[in-house]
Order: structure tokens, then C-alpha cells, then sequence
């Protein structure tokens, strides 16, 4: 039986997660400051946070963190009322799965406990877009600053070239570069060879290699003329 454990200031909840949850393998608790060393001296399986009844969130990621650090194994879901994107990217890096508590469907809860014991992730709908948004920006800002490394040590390649060899450098295979970037595997072939010759390389590991080492002398502040190096 899977233990779980559900944590709220609001009393009213207690029929609410008796309606979504066995009165048998749940238990109920009120939030205070020792509801972590509580969890872990317990060992539940699941965690369920009512965050709508919890006002302050900062000492819930801290709380969330610490039974994290001590019981790895634990998984913790949180139950919004509406997922606001801002709050979602500092939680989501802490837990094991957010659900709007309000839009569940019969026996969703159920399933999502079940599915979390082999590490599925769940988000809600309405959260992937945007979710899916900022992983299109972070991916774009990282090439950026590999790109800007490339000019830096007097790489001159063309924007083509440089994004096979972004993914060169991440350990990504032709096929898998092609997939990626919408290209014939064959034109991939013909990018990764002109990388050779252009950088004076042989072999793909000691690209790899090559790659992950650039170093970059970016002007940072171009007002007060400081420099950083980028690793």
C-alpha cells in the first residue's frame, strides 16, 4: 500500500481528499513549521502539499528542499489552484509533480500517485506551453553564449555549421542532429566534415573534447571595460 500523506491549513480539505483518496492510505496534516521532520522521521511515499492554504511559499520550498535532501525517495506533489508560471519554474525544480487541485478528473490523483513510483512527471496542460516556451528561450540563450565563444577564439564557421556543432558538443550523433534540426542526415555529414577541416580537428571525441573547452573573453560591461571568461 502506498502511503500518502497530505498537508493543508485548510480543514474544509480533509472531506476533499477523502473524495479523491482511500480514507485508509492517506493522512491528513495541518502545516507548521515541523511538518518536514514530522514527514521524515515517517517515511511516507507521497507527499501532497495544499499550497492555496499555505501562505508562506518560501518556507515551503525550504521545508520541500530539506525532505528532499533527507529522504530522496519521497515523492512530493503539489495541489495549485491555477498554475502561475513565475511560481511553477522555482517549484518545479523541487518536486515530483504539480496538478491543479480544482480541474482533476475522477481517479486522476490515483493514477498520478501510482504513475510517480516509476518517476513520471506530471504538469498540468495549461502549464506546458509556457513551460515548453522558456526551454526554447534557455536553449536559444545557451547557443548564443556558445556561439559568442566561437568568435571569441577566431572560429569563423557559418550559423549552420555552429548549430551541428552545438549539438556535436552535447554527445548528439548525425541522425539524431538531423532529427533535431530538420535536416538530411547526409547534410549533417557534410556540416561535421567542413567542422573538421575548418577547426583542424580529426576524430569526433576529440571535437567533443574541443568544444566543451572553449573559452570565451566577452566584454561583460562595456561601460567600465571588465572582462569575464565564460567556462
Amino acid at each position: 500500500m502506498i502511503e500518502v500523506v497530505y498537508v493543508s491549513n485548510d480543514n474544509e480539505q480533509m472531506q476533499y481528499i477523502h473524495r479523491l483518496l482511500d480514507r485508509g492510505t492517506v493522512e491528513i496534516l495541518s502545516w507548521d513549521r515541523k511538518i518536514s521532520e514530522f514527514i521524515i522521521s515517517h517515511s511516507p511515499n507521497v507527499v501532497i502539499f495544499d499550497v492555496e492554504s499555505i501562505e508562506n511559499k518560501e518556507l515551503l520550498l525550504e521545508k520541500i528542499t530539506f525532505i528532499k535532501e533527507e529522504q530522496p525517495g519521497v515523492k512530493i506533489i503539489l495541489l495549485v489552484p491555477t498554475v502561475v508560471e513565475i511560481e511553477m519554474y522555482t517549484m518545479i525544480s523541487h518536486v515530483d509533480s504539480i496538478l491543479e487541485k480544482y480541474q482533476m478528473e475522477e481517479n486522476e490523483l490515483h493514477q498520478v500517485i501510482d504513475q510517480l513510483q516509476h518517476d513520471y512527471f506530471y504538469l498540468p496542460i495549461s502549464a506546458h506551453k509556457g513551460l515548453m516556451e522558456r526551454v526554447q528561450e534557455l536553449k536559444k540563450a545557451n547557443f548564443d553564449i556558445f556561439y559568442q565563444k566561437l568568435t571569441d577564439n577566431g572560429i569563423e564557421i557559418s550559423i549552420k555549421e555552429a548549430h551541428v556543432a552545438y549539438r556535436v558538443k552535447d554527445g548528439l550523433r548525425n541522425l539524431s542532429i538531423a532529427n533535431e534540426l530538420g535536416i538530411a542526415e547526409g547534410t549533417v555529414k557534410i556540416h561535421v566534415s567542413n567542422l573538421y577541416r575548418k577547426l583542424h580537428i580529426k576524430g569526433r571525441r576529440n571535437m567533443i573534447e574541443f568544444l566543451n573547452n572553449l573559452k570565451s573573453d566577452s566584454l561583460i560591461n562595456k561601460e567600465n571595460r571588465e572582462y569575464n571568461v565564460i567556462s
